[in-house]
């Protein structure tokens, strides 16, 4: 493979099946609300429309990793498994990013009464390209948080990775109990376009040590330390 087009290939082959699945879903989310609609108040909250996608994409490393030996066994290279990978899912958010605004912009038109919650919503003074931006940015910020902990239990192992987790954990219930997060929840709902590029910019970081951990990853998922010399890309 000295192209991008086979990893391209089987990687988007790998997302595809999934996708299609969650568009239906989606849709079928979509109808129920808007059967909802003709029962529910004028001021009604029916529901969320984008936790079908929101959720796969968080699963995405987890089911197109499948095709990194294939990749490696035709004779691609990580760098190309890597960048495959990223464009393969770019092209994906962009995609569900506008399934799921058309489907918003449908709804206002449609729904006799209720209305579907958006996480712009949040914003005081949201626009449609808010509206189409924190799509964007929060189904980035999914896939990054799944990309680096598949890349770490890639690396590390299972054992390694469940432990590291556990230890998140237990730092988050402590947090939880013995400290004051009300700053923290005031400023996630009162500025909340702020917040949401914080998160980006934090998972951009991921998305790039993701990399960095995956050009040196080995053949097979299993205990190793990250940091090694550099494999044969």
């Amino acid at each position: 493979m000295n192209s991008l087009k086979g990893p391209l290939k089987i990687v988007s082959k790998e997302m595809g099946i999934t996708l299609y699945i969650n568009i239906a879903l989606t849709i079928a989310l979509f109808a129920l609300y808007l059967f909802l609609s003709t029962r529910a108040d004028s001021n009604e909250m029916l529901g969320i429309l984008f936790g079908p996608f929101y959720a796969i994409f968080l699963a995405y490393p987890f089911i197109f990793f499948k095709s990194y030996k294939f990749i490696l066994a035709l004779g691609g290279t990580r760098k190309q498994f890597i960048v495959s990978s990223f464009l393969s899912t770019l092209a994906f958010i962009i995609i569900c990013t506008i399934i799921l605004n058309v489907l918003y912009l449908i709804s206002g038109m449609t729904f006799q009464n209720g209305f579907i919650f958006h996480m712009a919503d949040i914003l005081n003074d949201a626009n449609a390209a808010m509206y189409l931006w924190i799509d964007f940015l929060w189904l980035f910020i999914i896939f990054s948080i799944g990309m680096f902990v598949q890349a770490i239990n890639f690396n590390l192992g299972t054992i390694r990775t469940l432990s590291l987790g556990g230890i998140l954990i237990l730092a988050a219930i402590i947090a939880y109990f013995f400290l004051d997060l009300t700053p923290l929840f005031e400023f996630i709902i009162m500025d909340h376009l702020l917040f949401v590029h914080i998160l980006a910019l934090a998972a951009l970081i991921m998305l790039l040590l993701s990399a960095f951990m995956m050009n040196n990853a080995p053949l097979e998922r299993g205990d190793r330390k990250i940091f090694t010399s550099p494999a044969a890309n």
